[in-house]
C-alpha cells in the first residue's frame, strides 16, 4: 500500500511538471531568480585528537541568477553571498593525548561567489538548476580553552581571506508566480585554512540548504 501511494504521487507529479501552462511561464520567462536560505556546511576535521567528527556550521545566505537566454532550458549568470557564525566546543587530547581539554572553537565567515548558471523550466511551478564558478572567502577563527588547560595551551585568533571555487544544483518549487520554496546542495574548495594548537582546518566542505525562493 505503501509503495503504491510513492508510485501514484510521482505519477502525479510528474503529469504536473509536463502538462504545466506554458502560457503562465512565459510571463517569467526574463524573470530573475533569487533564494533566501539556511542550511549547514561540513568541515573535515582530519586531527584525531579532536573529538566530535567533522565541524558542522549553520549557513544563511541569499543569491540571484539572471538568464541570459533560453526557454524552457535556460543559462544566465550567477550572485551569491553566505555568512556563517557558529560555535562549538571540542575535546582535544593534548601533551601526548594524555591530557583532554575542552576548547571552544568560534569562527566567522563570509562567502562571495560570482559564476554561471543552467536551468530547467517545464512550467512555472518547477526549476531545477546547476550552477559553478570562483568565489572569495573571508574567515575567522578563534579557539579558548577551559581554565584547567596546560599552560603551553593558550586562547588563538586568527582571520584571513582566501579564494576558491564551488559548485551546486538546486531546486525551486514555486506556488505562485513570484513565491516559493527551495533545496540545494554546494560543494567548495578554497585556498583558506588555519592552523593552530588543535590542528589545521581547511575552510572548505560541503553545504545543504533550504529556504525561500522567489523571482523579481
Amino acid at each position: 500500500m505503501k509503495n503504491r501511494f510513492w508510485i501514484l504521487l510521482l505519477i502525479s507529479v510528474l503529469f504536473f511538471i509536463l502538462t504545466g501552462n506554458q502560457a503562465i511561464a512565459s510571463d517569467t520567462k526574463d524573470m530573475m531568480a533569487g533564494h533566501a536560505f539556511y542550511g549547514k556546511m561540513e568541515i573535515d576535521n582530519s586531527d584525531s585528537d579532536i573529538e566530535g567528527g567533522d565541524f558542522k556550521i549553520s549557513i544563511f545566505g541569499a543569491d540571484g541568477q539572471k538568464p541570459l537566454g533560453g526557454d524552457t532550458v535556460k543559462y544566465g549568470w550567477e550572485t551569491g553571498l553566505l555568512f556563517s557564525i557558529d560555535s562549538d566546543t571540542r575535546t582535544w587530547a593534548a601533551s601526548g593525548g594524555t591530557v583532554a581539554v575542552a576548547v571552544d572553537v568560534n569562527s566567522v565567515m563570509i562567502d562571495y561567489s560570482l559564476g554561471g548558471f543552467i536551468a530547467i523550466e517545464p512550467n512555472d511551478h518547477f526549476r531545477l538548476y546547476a550552477g559553478a564558478g570562483p568565489l572569495i572567502i573571508w574567515a575567522k577563527r578563534e579557539t579558548e580553552p577551559e581554565e584547567s588547560a596546560p599552560d603551553e595551551i593558550t586562547s588563538q585568533s586568527e582571520s584571513d581571506i582566501g579564494a576558491g571555487v564551488y559548485a551546486r544544483v538546486g531546486l525551486d518549487i514555486f506556488f505562485t508566480k513570484q513565491f516559493g520554496i527551495f533545496g540545494g546542495a554546494r560543494i567548495t574548495q578554497t585556498t583558506l585554512s588555519f592552523e593552530d594548537d588543535t590542528g589545521k582546518v581547511d575552510i572548505e566542505g560541503n553545504q545543504c540548504y533550504f529556504g525561500v525562493a522567489f523571482r523579481f
